[in-house]
């Protein structure tokens, strides 16, 4: 299995919540190790979920298709 990591915070200071970058790629690194699945691209950025435009989402829906 092959996956692709995507991992998105709001704001900077989401970092200090538990749920900042951090925290979001040990639980694609661990969901990619339970599972033998080799993590062929990671996509990070800083954007409001509320923002149709975020680059870097699009470009790892491209990349999944």
């Amino acid at each position: 299995m092959r996956i692709i990591g995507y991992e998105r915070v709001s704001t900077a200071r989401q970092g200090e919540n538990g749920l900042g970058i951090a925290a979001q790629r040990q639980a694609i690194d661990g969901f990619a190790a339970q599972r033998g699945a080799a993590l062929i691209a990671r996509f990070t950025e800083v954007e409001s979920g509320r923002n149709p435009d975020r680059p870097e989402l699009g470009r790892a829906l491209h990349l999944a298709k």
